[in-house]
């Protein structure tokens, strides 16, 4: 099996303008300070760079949306183009390796204090 190559920036808006445009692919969101993963997310759909933008601006998922507004300095964007076929697999495996703090949905897995719904 061929090891996919990554790229790795900081998050900030600057750097995602630098992925290119129709980029599909696997991300992932990780806290230098501790090396935690705190998200594990997919762009099969739509661009890479369109997926990361919602995140910039306004994540849907809340846990996410605090890491950025009160780490955001502190946080790592990991990327890779990975085949359509193989994303959502990928991706899969990824959450369980990692236990990414906000894949909620995937991991099952709520943080401490953590209500589903705000």
């Amino acid at each position: 099996m061929r090891r996919a190559k990554y790229h790795r920036l900081p998050w900030s808006h600057a750097a995602i303008t630098e992925i290119p445009r129709d980029m599909r692919g696997l991300y992932a969101i990780w806290y230098r300070v501790t090396g935690k993963c705190v998200y594990v997310g997919q762009a099969s759909r739509r661009p890479l760079r369109d997926r990361l933008r919602e995140h910039w601006r306004n994540p849907s998922n809340h846990g996410l949306g605090l890491w950025i507004s009160a780490y955001g300095d502190s946080l790592e964007l990991c990327y890779s183009e990975v085949e359509p076929s193989r994303i959502d697999r990928l991706e899969r495996r990824l959450i369980r390796l990692w236990h990414p703090e906000t894949n909620v949905t995937h991991n099952q897995r709520l943080p401490p204090g953590w209500r589903q719904g705000r």
